[in-house]
């Protein structure tokens, strides 16, 4: 965030505070603690200054006794302070801010009619849907906001997670809820609570009825019952879609190397349509071989992968069609253009489609893959740069997806492009498995964002060992916990949100002394 935009911020939440008849010294931690969210301690006393001076806060205590009416002129700075904004941020980044001052407004009990009007008018300046707005609202001012809302609010309720204990009555228990907000528009999740029980997100607490963002990966756990993980959330809103049913089993894959040498280790594991899943390992510990047997390419040397109750491999023919398989090495042709690579694999997948069906589907796909623009550009070799490494990879993956697969397995696609490129084309494989797909990702080296996009992980050790298999966050503090770290508990940074996958592989690789203090 931009040093303008926490300006106008600091000036913006100091025009909703002067709306109450004496600012709360409650009203002052919120902002110190959203500076902290942001900054380091050293700069937060810099920026909360000019919240206080925007607010007239004059005393030693940071408390104005005498708060000025809203003024023409306050209306005036309220837009223009908007406006800033709203050039500068994400949409995404507007929605959190709307969330920040519902939750400035909560802390001085009240809402008055000009607070009321502030935020209104940083909504429509914002471009938020009406629809949208009043949801956040009711989400955010409301203890029970599936009252006031259209859907895009749900409850979980504790009583449903397995949970036992005398400590806790069955009457707090039944009015205990946790509520997930989805913001369609920018595929965000909120998620608050009013739980009697103790909960955390990702290892950080969560304090009852704060509204807390929901990153790609999250974990949240109740002191008590099973773990609620971000893909299970996802689902609940997915619930009712027609998809296509079907559930991959693997059930004590072994594969053996004609040298003799381990590829795959006894490795078992259920996963279902509409996931995302990363494989990942050290050089050598048969990531691409486990994939490779997955999609049908490989037969195991015992062991069985089975869809929807089918063997894989000896069923072959009846997953035509289903299996799409995108490997490291680039399956482009140098000479043809963008459309013509892509239009030609089309003829050879679909023989009974016109020519005009295919030139509309391939429109379609590129269009999908911000490919169009490059349509008429010849391929080239990538030495050529005719276009670009991480339009190469969305090339190469436009040549499955056309088929339309059910069950995708990518190898490597991130290998070689920035940091950027890495982002766009793994959210193209996120928006896929949203819509109902199983992808499985063979990743080296996951950035935190790459790394918490996936549903499960598969953690291969040298053999083709599985040393891990679940939630991405919950993988990092398996590790954590088997190094017996201090902070074993907090899965992701409480200030930053980041994770460190490098982290993993650091605990896996790490060696032990002898009684000698030898390695």
């Amino acid at each position: 965030m931009s040093e303008e935009i926490l300006k106008a911020l600091m000036q913006l939440f100091a025009l909703i505070v002067k709306q109450s008849t004496e600012v709360q010294k409650i009203e002052i931690r919120f902002v110190r603690k959203f500076l902290k969210e942001q900054l380091n301690e050293s700069d937060v006393s810099k920026y909360l200054a000019i919240f206080k001076d925007s607010a007239g806060l004059t005393s030693p205590e940071g408390i104005s006794l005498t708060i000025p009416v809203p003024s023409v002129k306050d209306s005036v700075a309220i837009f223009s302070i908007c406006k800033k904004i709203n050039h500068t941020l994400t949409q995404k980044q507007k929605i959190i801010v709307i969330i920040k001052l519902f939750e400035l407004v909560a802390t001085n009990p009240g809402m008055t009619k000009h607070r009321k009007i502030i935020i209104n008018t940083v909504s429509d300046v914002f471009n938020i849907s009406s629809e949208e707005f009043n949801d956040i609202e009711s989400f955010a001012n409301n203890e029970n906001p599936l009252i006031f809302q259209n859907g895009m609010i749900k409850e979980i309720l504790p009583e449903k997670l397995n949970i036992e204990s005398p400590k806790i009555s069955s009457d707090n228990l039944m009015k205990s809820r946790i509520y997930i907000l989805q913001v369609k528009s920018v595929d965000l999740y909120f998620i608050k609570h009013n739980c009697t029980l103790e909960a955390t997100l990702n290892g950080i607490t969560l304090y009852p009825n704060k509204a807390n963002l929901l990153s790609n990966g999250s974990v949240i756990r109740l002191s008590l019952g099973k773990p609620i993980h971000f893909s299970d959330i996802i689902s609940s809103f997915r619930e009712g879609r027609k998809e296509i049913k079907f559930q991959l089993e693997v059930n004590d894959l072994f594969y053996k190397f004609p040298d003799g040498s381990t590829g795959v280790d006894h490795t078992s594991f259920n996963e279902s349509q509409g996931k995302l899943i990363g494989i990942l390992g050290a050089s050598g510990s048969g990531k691409t071989t486990l994939l490779n047997i997955l999609n049908g390419s490989l037969k195991p040397t015992s062991g069985e992968v089975l869809i929807n109750g089918h063997n894989l491999h000896k069923e072959p023919k009846k997953f035509k069609g289903i299996i799409g398989n995108i490997p490291q090495d680039d399956l482009l042709i140098d000479e043809l253009t963008v459309f013509q690579n892509l239009y030609f694999n089309a003829r050879l997948c679909f023989k009974n489609k016109d020519k005009k069906e295919i030139t509309k589907l391939v429109s379609n796909t590129l269009q999908n893959l911000g490919l169009s623009q490059k349509g008429n550009l010849k391929v080239g070799k990538p030495s050529n740069n005719i276009i670009s490494g991480g339009e190469r990879k969305r090339l190469n993956l436009a040549l499955e997806l056309i088929r339309e697969p059910s069950i995708l397995f990518v190898d490597e696609p991130t290998s070689g492009l920035s940091s950027r490129d890495s982002e766009n084309i793994m959210g193209i494989l996120r928006e896929l498995s949203l819509a109902g797909k199983l992808i499985f990702v063979v990743i080296h080296q996951p950035s935190s964002d790459l790394f918490k996009m996936f549903d499960s992980t598969i953690i291969l050790d040298i053999g083709g060992q599985m040393a891990f298999y679940g939630n991405p966050i919950e993988t990092i503090l398996y590790f954590k916990k088997r190094d017996a770290q201090i902070n074993s508990k907090i899965g992701e940074c409480s200030s930053c949100g980041n994770v460190n996958p490098e982290l993993i592989f650091n605990i896996i690789d790490k060696k032990i002394v002898d009684e000698f203090g030898q390695y």
